[in-house]
């Protein structure tokens, strides 16, 4: 059933226009029967504020706006929040982590990358590809796992990167040209990614356009619920990408402390043996251990299809 689902997803979100913006719904609420979002009391909660709805002939597309009428909707919330974890408001560098199995995604912050960073929030995934394993190939709908940049970025002729930042409509599903269209898109794929889909496919395409957007649909992408996705952007719009570059996301199978990384290995689908798997993830265990010990931003760079890292 996930499988069939996934590739009606697919092909939906492939030909997505305006006109199609009912048959996505449905394909939306029929995925999300199967995979909702987790639900529990460590996520954080950033309460939106009721403000005025946008007014007529206000240009939601820009970054200024999209920019400031988050911190009109969450901005209370967050300063809130920053404050109960003794984190500078607003803090000028972010770190995001993501558990694809557990949907757990992180947002670690300081005031500057050399300061000890904080968790801020701990947010639910709404929809992700939650098993283990990293991306290899186009059309796989697998979410790469890894150590990666987000870069924002705005503007799409697809529905599920749309929002209307209205208090009583941000939960909506999107449409297309109607509200707002922000996301981040991460890097992949890196030199070691198509280095390391070249020796275990070939001459395979690695894929690309792996995003974090809204609207809880997902072929690869990482997507939240609307109201969630706003303080993720928000937070790497406060992130002084001029000084420290664009934000770093850590994507991981599953949270190391907890599993079992042979038996994990053992009992996923892949195109790697589960000889491949567990050396793999040992190389994203280092900077996991790493950063749990130091909560240090990490420095990683790669060579030889082997992760480098180091403190700042």
């Amino acid at each position: 059933m996930r499988i069939l689902l996934f590739f009606l997803l697919s092909f939906f979100i492939a030909s997505c226009s305006d006109s199609q913006n009912q048959t996505i719904k449905k394909a939306v609420s029929n995925y999300n029967k199967f995979f909702k979002e987790p639900r529990s009391s460590k996520f954080t909660v950033f309460k939106i504020d009721t403000v005025p709805d946008i007014k007529k002939g206000t240009n939601e597309k820009s970054s200024y706006f999209i920019k400031q009428r988050l911190e009109q909707l969450i901005g209370k919330s967050y300063k809130n929040i920053c404050s109960e974890n003794g984190i500078t408001y607003p803090p000028k560098y972010i770190l995001f982590r993501l558990f694809k199995e557990e949907k757990e995604f992180e947002i670690w912050a300081a005031h500057k990358r050399s300061d000890t960073l904080k968790l801020l929030a701990t947010l639910p995934v709404c929809a992700v590809d939650d098993e283990a394993g990293t991306k290899l190939q186009q059309g796989d709908g697998k979410t790469p796992e890894g150590f990666y940049t987000c870069k924002i970025m705005y503007g799409s002729s697809n529905a599920f990167m749309w929002i209307k930042l209205n208090t009583g409509e941000i939960n909506n599903y999107g449409s297309v040209g109607y509200g707002s269209s922000f996301k981040m898109c991460i890097d992949y794929p890196t030199a070691i990614d198509r280095n390391r889909t070249r020796e275990i496919l070939g001459k395979a395409n690695p894929g690309g356009a792996i995003c974090l957007h809204g609207n809880c649909i997902t072929a690869g992408c990482v997507s939240f619920e609307n109201k969630n996705f706003l303080p993720v952007f928000l937070s790497a719009r406060y992130h002084n990408s001029n000084t420290y570059g664009y934000p770093q996301i850590h994507i991981f199978p599953f949270r190391f402390s907890e599993k079992d990384k042979t038996k994990m290995s053992e009992k996923i689908n892949s195109e790697m043996t589960p000889k491949q798997l567990v050396e793999f993830w040992s190389e994203l265990e280092k900077v996991y251990n790493l950063f749990e010990k130091s909560r240090k931003a990490v420095k990683i760079t790669f060579t030889n299809n082997k992760y480098i890292f180091s403190g700042f």
